[in-house]
């Protein structure tokens, strides 16, 4: 380990997303290993936050969406994907509880984010995440978390970059990259969960 002076912290190049639009309001420019942690009651609208998110970061690189919760065959899981407009062929979806399992899709996979819904539904603890993170840490990976309300989050909320909690349809964040801010993730004024 070496020590840097100021001036060699402050001139070295930080590779980040050029973020846009409401993805740049709430999450700013973050550096490309940045990490968030979701939190919300059920159905508050944390998946949904995620599949937008995973459409939007799609640009920039492949997107693993472990969905641990539900079922690829699940028709809430092709609603939300419809509702959301994911279409981008390099977001990738895998229902997986195993970390083992995800380890290697995260190896083989050329993957630029990680989305992990939920990590209870993983059983994932901070450990084992601090774990992965640390395995793969010469890449380019950028870790996203869904956490369930009810779980300490002592632990966790020191080591991600940004925190997010939805609340009644809509994001709150609290990061390293903006000052705090939020948007609207669920619209029910038609009777369908909406993003923005």
């Amino acid at each position: 380990m070496k020590t840097l002076s100021p001036s060699q912290i402050t001139e070295r190049t930080v590779e980040c997303y050029p973020f846009e639009g409401d993805w740049q309001k709430i999450l700013g420019e973050p550096d490309i290993r940045f990490s968030t942690l979701i939190r919300g009651e059920a159905k508050s609208g944390k998946s949904t936050y995620c599949a937008k998110f995973a459409q939007y970061v799609s640009q920039y690189g492949r997107v693993l969406y472990v969905s641990a919760e539900e079922r690829l065959n699940s028709k809430t899981l092709q609603q939300r994907i419809s509702h959301c407009g994911v279409t981008s062929e390099k977001v990738r979806f895998i229902h997986s509880k195993n970390i083992a399992e995800i380890e290697k899709f995260i190896q083989n996979g050329g993957y630029r984010f990680v989305i992990i819904d939920s990590i209870q539904h993983v059983q994932m603890t901070y450990n084992d995440f601090e774990a992965l993170r640390h395995k793969f840490r010469r890449r380019k990976l950028s870790w996203h978390l869904i956490m369930q309300m009810g779980e300490s989050i002592t632990k966790w909320k020191h080591e991600v970059d940004v925190l997010i909690e939805v609340k009644q349809g809509r994001a709150y964040v609290h990061g390293r990259y903006s000052a705090a801010d939020s948007m609207r993730v669920l619209d029910s004024s038609n009777g369908q969960q909406q993003l923005f």
